[in-house]
């Protein structure tokens, strides 16, 4: 895991962290609804092409997990297996709402080589097959009306990231982070800011202007450009969900991880998510 996250929360959030609460020890009561589909196998590849070997790999892994996905959720791939532009990323990124991988064996294929024509050079291409396991959340009525914007869908290297959210009804609210590295850190609530109600048709701002926090955003090192995406939950009031009792404030943790625990509570919730990219200058 990286050092630094690519969406950086200043002021030391993601770097020292106090003591969870007392209340926090033990786990959230999973309850799930929906059905998990096992053992589903799929494959991804994505040539080398103005990106890094990093983000080679990385978008092979995407592809396959995205494969997987549209099986258990029973539509077609949408597109080719082979990629050869890394900003689509953010396509497959988006699958990753439509059903939850909550386990996934990884199996890198040998190196093989995409060649367009016999005018063009090979190129080196990454190969990958995963073995996943497909959590499909029980389809609900949308009674929340989670409504979420980002203030920008493009950003250089130190700009400002700020999102807005509303609900149509009172409720809770978590922000995640899908970062370039493959993990995703809880941003919404921390230990700076732990009250996460959310009055009916009240906009909530995160950062606020006022904040102790602020996200400025960054590539990873090397990086010309990196897809992303906020992931943001929300839930009844009354369900009183204790997101730090799944999730640590600010720690990155295995996007397959992620989707396991957050599997245990999504069927309470309504989800959203931003998809946006940061570029180097």
């Amino acid at each position: 895991m990286r050092k630094r996250n690519p969406c950086r929360i200043l002021v030391l959030l993601l770097l020292v962290l106090p003591a969870l609460p007392a209340d926090a020890a033990s786990p959230q009561k999973a309850d799930r609804s929906g059905a998990v589909v096992a053992g589903i196998i799929a494959e991804g590849a994505c040539a080398v092409v103005g990106m890094s070997a990093e983000q080679s790999q990385l978008t092979a892994l995407q592809r396959a997990r995205a494969a997987a996905i549209e099986q258990a959720v029973g539509v077609s791939v949408t597109s080719a297996t082979l990629v050869t532009d890394y900003t689509v990323s953010a396509d497959f990124i988006k699958t990753y709402a439509r059903g939850f991988i909550v386990a996934e064996k990884v199996t890198w294929l040998p190196l093989g080589q995409y060649q367009k024509d016999a005018t063009t050079a090979p190129i080196p291409e990454y190969r990958v097959k995963i073995v996943a396991d497909v959590y499909l959340p029980k389809k609900k009525a949308k009674k929340i009306g989670l409504q979420a914007k980002l203030n920008n869908v493009i950003f250089r290297n130190g700009e400002k990231a700020r999102l807005t959210i509303k609900t149509k009804s009172a409720s809770g609210i978590a922000i995640f982070n899908i970062m370039a590295d493959d993990n995703v850190a809880l941003l919404f609530p921390n230990d700076y800011e732990k009250e996460n109600k959310l009055a009916a048709g009240h906009e909530f701002v995160f950062p606020a202007a006022d904040a102790k926090v602020e996200m400025e955003m960054q590539t990873l090192s090397g990086h010309r450009k990196d897809a992303e995406a906020f992931f943001i939950v929300a839930w009844e009031e009354a369900r009183e969900i204790n997101i730090f009792q799944c999730f640590a404030s600010g720690e990155a943790i295995p996007v397959s991880e992620f989707f396991a625990k957050l599997s245990d509570i999504i069927d309470q919730c309504e989800d959203t998510i931003l998809l946006y990219e940061v570029v180097a200058k």
